[in-house]
C-alpha cells in the first residue's frame, strides 16, 4: 500500500447489509490511534493499547478534506 492507491473500507448500515466505500491512501504509518471498522455513524479515531500498521485515507467523493487512519488489516485493496 502506497500513496495514491485506492482501498475499500466497510461502513456500518442499519437494517441492511454493510457497504464498502472507496478511499484514497495518502500515507502509511504505525500508530495506536485509528478508526474502528466497520465505521459507524460518527468517524472517530480512538486510542488503543497496541501500535499497529495503519493507512491514512480520505473518503472519495464525500469529504476530501478530512484524513482518517484505519488499520491496514481492516481495508480491502
Amino acid at each position: 500500500m502506497k500513496f495514491g492507491d485506492f482501498c475499500a473500507i466497510e461502513q456500518k448500515r442499519f437494517n441492511t447489509d454493510n457497504e464498502f466505500y472507496s478511499h484514497k491512501i495518502i500515507g502509511t504509518l504505525r500508530s495506536n490511534s485509528y478508526v474502528d471498522v466497520p465505521v459507524g455513524c460518527y468517524m472517530k479515531e480512538t486510542l488503543h493499547n497496541e501500535i499497529v500498521d495503519v493507512v491514512a485515507c480520505i473518503t472519495c467523493g464525500v469529504c476530501e478534506r478530512e484524513v482518517f487512519r484505519y488499520r491496514q488489516c481492516d481495508v480491502r485493496m
